[in-house]
């Protein structure tokens, strides 16, 4: 039983994650990272990411082409979705009892 809980959490966090990266971006900004070349992107990123930007820091880490750092800001951006979603589910009465 707690093998299928976890893994209806661990769903539920894939499914916050991927309402994440669906998102459409902000409509004031033309684009996410206005860097003009990779070293300005990584410096840039690295400013975002000092300010729990998460997601800007993962979009600038990637044009810098850094796509290891670029997929942890992307989790640590995902990861409060994930986490409010499983506290959701844990919750009494959130899901039916069988």
């Amino acid at each position: 039983m707690r093998l299928r809980d976890s893994m209806k959490v661990w769903a539920l966090a894939c499914f916050a994650a991927s309402q994440l990266i669906l998102a459409d971006p902000a409509p004031d900004e033309s684009r996410v990272c206005e860097a003009a070349n990779p070293r300005e992107a990584n410096s840039l990123a690295d400013v975002l990411y000092e300010k729990r930007e998460y997601q800007r820091a993962s979009e600038c880490y990637e044009a810098a082409g850094d796509p290891s750092r670029a997929q942890l800001a992307f989790l640590k951006a995902a990861g409060p979705s994930g986490e409010k979603a499983a506290r959701a589910f844990r919750e009494p009465g959130s899901r039916r009892e069988r």
